[in-house]
């Protein structure tokens, strides 16, 4: 899992801001595109990956 973006992310399903999972990527893979796990439960989107504020067991940093 990745580390939240230190800025908030728009979602792409609703206007709420906060979006903490990435649902597909643009391009060239760079541009990810953000939706909140519910939002994309909703609309039947499988996430690519979500963010965590949390330490993986035996990480460090």
């Amino acid at each position: 899992m990745q580390k939240r973006p230190s800025r908030p992310r728009p979602c792409t399903y609703c206007p709420a801001p906060g979006a903490d999972a990435c649902v597909r990527t643009q391009g060239d893979g760079e541009t990810h595109i953000y939706a909140h796990q519910a939002c994309a439960q909703a609309k039947g989107v499988d996430t690519l990956y979500v963010f965590t504020d949390e330490q993986p067991a035996g990480g460090s940093s």
